[in-house]
């Protein structure tokens, strides 16, 4: 049951940042000589949609395949569940922030296009809008929350973060730089989707740490609800998800209630 609550609760956060975005953001004043705002109009680098699908889809894709493999339909569950909650609660902070701050773009003026005689914006309505939903940024909080879960599952997983942990031998991930590395890979590519916000004059540099500060936090509370500290010691085969209420069981074999069943046992009796 409180699994279900939840659900609901995500599903919840997920729809109401969908009607925030759809409302018209708090109209700030603006002069038409600051340097802030007087930045062309350029594409953008990274599109919002190739965005929010590698921050929902490459995570969810991988944790799923990881999680069928070790046979634990828990794993699967609990990663599908952080990485929603997590991705859900950051959209509701990040489009309730824009709509009550309403900080106008760095190409705000070009979107504008001031008319003297009608003395009001002339550009088209939904992209002058757009102009003022500058803070936070919705590219790096997306962005962040994703990768960062995706960051603490490997670190968990492979033990890239728990420095005195003994190493596999004889493999490529015996170096312990090597599975720093692959951990720390995603936040690369959240740290350019950052920048690129900068550089395409969409954001301020503030909306972008602060974007990016809301996506780790609420991804890394998610994370840990379900899962282990990836500091903490590692697992034989990695990290195990967590017993989060108190009424689930262990089987005989030491895991979950969620176990997958082995295909001689998925057609028979």
């Amino acid at each position: 049951m409180a699994t279900h609550f939840l659900r609901v609760i995500c599903c919840i956060a997920w729809a109401t940042a969908g009607v925030l975005k759809q409302m018209p953001p708090f109209e700030r004043d603006f002069d038409r000589n600051d340097p802030l705002i007087d930045h062309k109009h350029r594409p953008n680098q990274i599109s919002g949609n190739l965005n929010w699908i590698i921050a929902l889809i490459v995570p969810l894709a991988l944790t799923t395949v990881v999680g069928c493999l070790r046979r634990s339909m828990l794993e699967v569950h609990h990663g599908a569940l952080a990485l929603w909650a997590g991705r859900g609660f950051t959209e509701l902070i990040t489009e309730f922030l824009k709509n009550r701050v309403g900080r106008l773009r760095p190409d705000f003026l070009d979107r504008c296009n001031w008319d003297k005689s009608l003395k009001a914006c002339a550009g088209k309505l939904e992209t002058v809008m757009d102009g003022r939903r500058s803070f936070p940024s919705g590219h790096s909080s997306t962005a962040w929350a994703g990768m960062t879960f995706l960051s603490l599952w490997i670190a968990g997983m492979m033990g890239a973060w728990h420095i005195t942990q003994p190493a596999p031998g004889g493999s490529f991930l015996a170096s312990r730089l090597a599975r720093l590395s692959i951990s720390l890979a995603p936040l690369v590519f959240a740290t350019w989707v950052a920048l690129s916000r900068v550089e395409d004059y969409r954001h301020h540099k503030e909306d972008v740490i602060v974007g990016a500060s809301i996506g780790f936090t609420t991804a890394a509370v998610c994370y840990l609800i379900y899962w282990p500290s990836p500091f903490a010691d590692r697992a034989n085969g990695g990290a195990r998800a967590r017993i989060v209420y108190e009424n689930d069981t262990l089987d005989r074999r030491g895991d979950y209630n969620y176990e997958l069943a082995g295909m001689e046992n998925a057609h028979g009796a």
